[in-house]
């Protein structure tokens, strides 16, 4: 990082008002100061950031310089020696304004040595993690994840000791071994039923019994969920954008359900029950125009099967839920236990990698009947690029995934991403024919995305990055998208001037005159007061557009904020 780099960060850090997710900094004018390694630990369980020492926060991000740059430098090399893994900062000193900053770049840690802590203290003391400005001690749910990253979990394999053959359904189980039999050659023809279950990992001997697997159980199981109450589902429909806000009649919510039964049974079910709180839309798909559910049944399927799937059926998870639940403007599907082994968020869909935490009920549910002549999961890495790829046939917008370590979540927006009004903008952009992922792009582009090359796979459901990097520089080519950065760090947002300001969807202007986004924010506000955060799920917006929204309807004095701007939790109400 050079001069103008740090000046550029410090300005964007003047103008947020706060540290962020990825910068710390510190005055540090009397010495190192005895916290820094929480940073350090924090920042390298996840995507990596900066610590600038030097600049005051308090003062308005002043910068205030280190009186010796060397001594610094080196206290920040032996603070990142002391961490478990040790940290390999990149370590400098900057010159700005006459005066010395130090700059410590912390690279993520890879997944499978994770969490990084500070030696001394040991995981459980002495991990953290990043949440918004500050740094957060990990549960001891979170370090207990984190640690079994390390190794090749078997929870799935667990022996259920009070459970018997006669609690598994004779017809699922028959159906499976039909398949097996007729695919798996013959080695699973030469023995008998026991003896095939018990190597495909459905069956267990337990102190010279033997029992269902805890994989068995939630397959086949007649009602698995009398062994373990909590291995289940629940589906709640709320009637407005938050949870706690009351619907027109007073009601919490418009369906409250859990779901029992085995794996096959919860996901057939809920989906069942989300279609009853669904409406059917009709949606423009290339030039024909298709009625087709709020989110296309395999999306449901497949996310539904994921998080059941891939959860964490660990002693420490086993109390916890998957949990579905549905808002008028989103759906959120949410799972015990982050993502496993080395997949992150920015690779979903991407690629075909298989990385599970559950191997044995994995395997056994590629070969399970579903119902509908399908399977009831592939096993082949493929459902999330599906997934992206069904929701842009039906010209829906990609879902987000969020990995916090205790938990994996999807969230679906509620709407038609390439409608009426996208396709008309795209026709009036002075551009060759589009592909389906460029058209896509472009659309979340123009609602305030900024884009990288594995955002735009992950987005779009391109697998190759030489493909999505062709992709996106015909569209830079072409004047419309500008390339901001080279190589790893490039990103692209629309051209400036390139959009009429009627066009956008941050420029568009509504009744009362509001922008689309002022609108969306104030709606959201009507029910209570929120925090920015909590603004930021509601709406679907990213953090920088309700920001933006959020200041422009402050000058208009349409809402005030409530407690300190910095503070963790101030909100914001409307007025009036």
């Amino acid at each position: 990082m050079d001069q103008s780099e740090l000046a550029e960060l410090i300005e964007a850090l003047r103008a947020h008002g706060a540290d962020h997710l990825t910068c710390e900094v510190k005055r540090a004018k009397g010495g190192m100061p005895a916290t820094l390694w929480e940073s350090i630990s924090a920042f390298a369980n996840a995507g990596g950031g900066r610590v600038l020492l030097g600049i005051d926060e308090k003062s308005g991000f002043t910068v205030t310089g280190v009186d010796d740059p060397a001594a610094m430098e080196a206290q920040l090399g032996a603070v990142c020696s002391e961490m478990e893994p040790p940290v390999r900062a990149e370590i400098r000193t900057v010159v700005l304004d006459g005066k010395s900053v130090v700059l410590c770049a912390v690279p993520p840690i890879p997944r499978d040595q994770r969490p990084c802590h500070k030696r001394s203290l040991g995981p459980w003391a002495g991990s953290r993690i990043r949440v918004a400005d500050g740094d957060r001690k990990l549960t001891d749910y979170e370090v207990a994840v984190l640690l079994a990253n390390r190794t090749e979990p078997r929870n799935d394999l667990t022996p259920i000791p009070a459970a018997s053959l006669d609690d598994l359904d004779p017809a699922l189980v028959e159906a499976f071994l039909r398949r097996i039999r007729d695919t798996k050659g013959d080695i699973f023809r030469r023995v008998d039923d026991e003896r095939a279950l018990t190597m495909l990992n459905v069956l267990a001997t337990y102190e010279g019994r033997v029992v269902p697997t805890l994989a068995g159980l939630l397959v086949f199981g007649f009602y698995p969920q009398t062994f373990e109450p909590q291995l289940d589902l629940t589906v709640v429909a709320y009637p407005t954008t938050a949870p706690g806000v009351l619907g027109g009649h007073g009601e919490r919510f418009t369906e409250n359900r859990s779901i029992d039964g085995p794996i096959p049974v919860i996901v057939a079910e809920c989906i069942r029950v989300l279609k009853r709180n669904m409406r059917r839309r009709s949606i423009v798909s290339g030039i024909f125009r298709v009625d087709e559910w709020e989110y296309p049944e395999e999306v449901l399927r497949e996310a539904l099967v994921n998080a059941l799937v891939h959860r964490d059926y660990s002693e420490f998870a086993r109390g916890m839920q998957v949990q579905v639940e549905m808002y008028p403007d989103r759906l959120l599907i949410r799972n015990p236990g982050g993502l496993y082994g080395p997949v992150d968020v920015g690779s979903l869909g991407t690629t075909t990698v298989t990385s599970s935490r559950n191997r044995a009920l994995l395997k056994i549910l590629e070969d399970t009947p579903f119902g509908d002549g399908h399977m009831v999961c592939e096993n082949r890495g493929t459902g999330i690029a599906r997934m992206l790829v069904a929701l842009g046939e039906a010209g829906m917008e990609p879902p987000r995934f969020t990995d916090d370590i205790s938990s994996f979540a999807v969230e679906f927006p509620n709407h038609a991403l390439l409608d009426e009004e996208a396709l008309a903008w795209l026709t009036s952009l002075p551009l060759p024919p589009l592909s389906r992922s460029q058209m896509t792009a472009l659309v979340m582009m123009r609602n305030g995305a900024v884009l990288t090359n594995s955002s735009y796979r992950t987005s779009t459901g391109v697998r190759d990055s030489r493909i999505a990097t062709r992709e996106l520089k015909e569209l830079v080519d072409a004047g419309v998208v500008e390339q901001v950065g080279t190589r790893g760090s490039a990103s692209y947002q629309l051209t400036p001037g390139r959009v009429p300001r009627d066009a956008t969807t941050q420029g568009q202007l509504v009744a009362g005159g509001l922008t689309d986004n002022e609108a969306r924010v104030l709606s959201a506000l009507a029910g209570g007061s929120l925090s920015r955060a909590q603004l930021e799920r509601v709406t679907g917006m990213t953090r920088a557009q309700v920001h933006h929204a959020l200041r422009a309807l402050r000058q208009k004095g349409r809402i005030e904020l409530l407690g300190n701007q910095r503070a963790r939790n101030s909100r914001w109400a409307a007025i009036g």
